[in-house]
Formats: structure tokens, sequence, C-alpha cells
């Protein structure tokens, strides 16, 4: 981790050639937190649901953000909407 020089004065580090702003590591960090936490939220619920798919719904809901954010909440939408409401 290297810092470099901002032209805005912000503080910026380099990441294997990549220039990044400190409020983006946050951010990414928020985000990978979220993520994590998604997955495993929906798990333990389906699990308590008595779902047989509860492992592949934990795990690929937060995989579908490769798609995109939106893609990830519409999955987790349609989730709310099929699951078992015991």
């Amino acid at each position: 981790m290297v810092l470099a020089p901002s032209v805005a004065g912000l503080p910026t580090y380099r990441f294997w050639g990549v220039t990044v702003v400190r409020d983006e590591l946050f951010l990414l960090a928020a985000l990978l937190v979220l993520w994590a936490t998604l997955g495993r939220w929906i798990y333990g619920d389906a699990k308590t649901r008595g779902s047989e798919w509860a492992w592949q719904w934990g795990f690929g809901t937060p995989l579908t953000l490769v798609a995109g954010l939106d893609v990830m909440l519409l999955v987790v939408v349609i989730y709310l909407l099929v699951r078992n409401s015991d």
C-alpha cells in the first residue's frame, strides 16, 4: 500500500496499479460486510423454515451481485415472496 498524490488533495492509495480514494475503501468494506451478512441471514432463515434449498439460497443470492446490485436485491425480494411462511 503506497500513498499516492491526489489532484483534489484527497488521500489516495495504490493497490496493484490501481489508485483508490480512502472513502472507496470504506464503501467496499461496507459492501463486503453487507454481502456476507445477507447470505448468512438468508441461509439461516431458509434453514429455520425447513427449506431443502437453504444452502442454495444462502450461497447463490450473494453471488448474483456479479450481475449487479439491483439483480441481487431482486433475488432477495423473490426469496421473500416464495419462502415458506410457517
